[in-house]
């Protein structure tokens, strides 16, 4: 009788546990979500390896996550979007139709999100991942 009760505690103990994560990863991603949407995010810098580009000064390329969950770009670019947590890594996954209207998702990982910085690495199968440096103005 004790051996089933110490079962029954740690089965509880378990479930306790595994609904406070779900609660945690969909806060995160909610307030993830929050700090990202409704800006328009200026991309100053990109960082690949060692090559590292500034964009600071000149009119270039912006982003904007809207709360309804789409987007658009300076490029023309429009889709759909969704804060994931993946592996315990915050993420963009990006859906868009090209010029020529392939689909396309891109995969970003969130390194950090404040009201006027934002960092993202971009998730390649393939090379290097792309490091990008957003503020809104």
């Amino acid at each position: 009788m004790k051996n089933l009760y110490t079962l029954f505690i740690a089965i509880a103990f378990v479930s306790v546990l595994g609904a406070c994560n779900k609660e945690t990863a969909t806060t995160q991603t909610e307030v993830m979500n929050s700090m990202l949407t409704n800006k328009n995010w200026y991309l100053d810098y990109s960082i690949t390896g060692t090559n590292a580009k500034s964009y600071v000064g000149q009119s270039t390329y912006f982003v904007t996550y809207l709360k309804n969950g789409t987007t658009n770009d300076s490029d023309g670019l429009t889709g759909t979007y969704t804060v994931e947590l993946v592996n315990k890594q915050s993420q963009i996954h990006v859906q868009v139709k090209t010029t020529n209207g392939n689909a396309l998702e891109v995969v970003y990982n969130i390194v950090s999100v404040g009201d006027s910085k934002l960092v993202l690495s971009k998730v390649t199968t393939t090379g290097m991942p792309t490091q990008l440096y957003f503020t809104n103005k």
